[in-house]
């Protein structure tokens, strides 16, 4: 929980210096304006299931700054529709990836193990193709604030499929207390760990920890985004929902509990997905998710000219509906987005395995759903908030 603040126009007009290649520039009147949200829900599961095939699609290319639209999904249980926003999905995008739909499962067969890494605290749990010829991409997963590290599979499966070794960490802290510092340590140490071989892991072998991936939700976000500044041996990452202020009830900014947009930011070099979420700003019990003052914008805001950011603010979405399971009261203190939320999660799909496929696998022609007409298309189906009005919907 996070107490509710006022973005200013000086975000919005910071907005619009944001990198140059996958940087989103909302106009200066949007700011105002931005929301943000939690988490889809996939409920597929992550047992050593075989998975479909995936289905033919023309690829589109994406802006930065825009998202293809997207359509089906699963349906989630996004809790009560804020006011004023439509109910039902609004137009599909073309979801084509050089013949793959991408928001569909991918090719590989998943299993899960759940055991100790060094450096991290309690038990992690891995999502992992169970059978490879090659060693394949590291996603090292961070969970957001008083979560867990099984509260994310049906997303992380998903990626899982498509041929990533995914693995939730967890790290120390409590309702009261927790070291921002360490979620990033604790990234640091399992890709130390894994690269040298975790005992009883299936997927020891086919892990190639040269291409570590952080990735993370809300805390466990910004976590992310100190590691892939902090580390040189991460080569990207992927933040939900990202705050930077201190979500703990007696909480503020101190040297355990930084903030680091802008202080840090600009030392931002590698390739970096921000997915927000345009309710997340909603109030539930007088608190905000994820303030507007310090949500994913922030970080956009703050990122250097020229940085490779993909911005994916995801429309009449929620802070944890980033969440795909029962969460109890923190899944209660956050406003949800306008079910159903289909076209959001299939788009969240769809984008996360692209972002990842362009910068892990270095496929070049998914650049445009980082930035480009790719991109556009989800914004154009409304899967994506396009940043570029200031009307939001209204809060419940």
């Amino acid at each position: 929980m996070r107490s509710s603040v006022v973005v200013s126009m000086g975000l919005v007009a910071a907005l619009a210096g944001c990198g140059e290649v996958v940087s989103y520039r909302p106009a200066a009147d949007a700011a105002l304006a931005q929301p943000d949200a939690g988490a889809p829900v996939d409920r597929a599961a992550v047992v050593e299931e075989d998975v479909e095939a995936p289905v033919d699609v023309v690829p589109g290319e994406v802006d930065a700054g825009v998202v293809p639209a997207v359509d089906a999904g699963e349906a989630i249980d996004a809790g009560e529709a804020p006011a004023d926003v439509p109910s039902a999905d609004v137009a599909a995008p073309p979801f084509d990836a050089g013949g793959r739909d991408l928001s569909e499962r991918g090719p590989y067969v998943v299993g899960t193990w759940m055991g100790p890494i060094a450096g991290t605290a309690t038990m992690a749990r891995a999502l992992y193709p169970t059978a490879s010829d090659t060693r394949l991409p590291l996603v090292i997963f961070a969970h957001g604030f008083q979560l867990g590290v099984g509260n994310y599979d049906g997303l992380l499966s998903h990626i899982a499929s498509w041929g990533y070794v995914v693995v939730s960490i967890d790290y120390p802290g409590s309702l009261l207390s927790v070291d921002h510092r360490n979620v990033p340590r604790a990234m640091i140490a399992a890709r130390t760990s894994l690269a040298q071989g975790v005992a009883g892991f299936p997927a020891s072998s086919i892990i190639d920890a040269n291409r570590t991936i952080v990735m993370g939700h809300s805390l466990g976000g910004k976590g992310a985004i100190m590691a892939v500044i902090d580390e040189p041996a991460f080569i990207a990452a992927m933040a939900l929902d990202p705050v930077d202020d201190n979500p703990s009830p007696i909480g503020g900014v101190t040297e355990a509990t930084p903030s680091i947009a802008p202080e840090r930011m600009g030392r931002l070099t590698r390739p970096l997905a921000l997915f927000g979420a345009t309710q997340s700003r909603c109030q539930v019990l007088g608190q905000s998710c994820a303030p507007e003052g310090s949500n994913y914008l922030r970080f956009a805001a703050a990122a250097p000219a020229g940085a490779r950011v993909g911005l994916y603010p995801l429309s009449n979405f929620g802070h944890n509906d980033f969440v795909d399971t029962a969460c109890g009261f923190q899944c209660n203190v956050c406003t949800r987005g306008a079910a159903p939320l289909d076209s959001r999660t299939r788009a969240l799909r769809f984008l996360s395995v692209a972002f990842l496929e362009r910068y892990a696998r270095g496929e070049e022609a998914l650049q445009p759903y980082v930035a480009g007409a790719g991109r556009d298309a989800f914004v154009s189906s409304g899967a994506l908030w396009d940043g570029r009005t200031a009307t939001l919907p209204r809060c419940p």
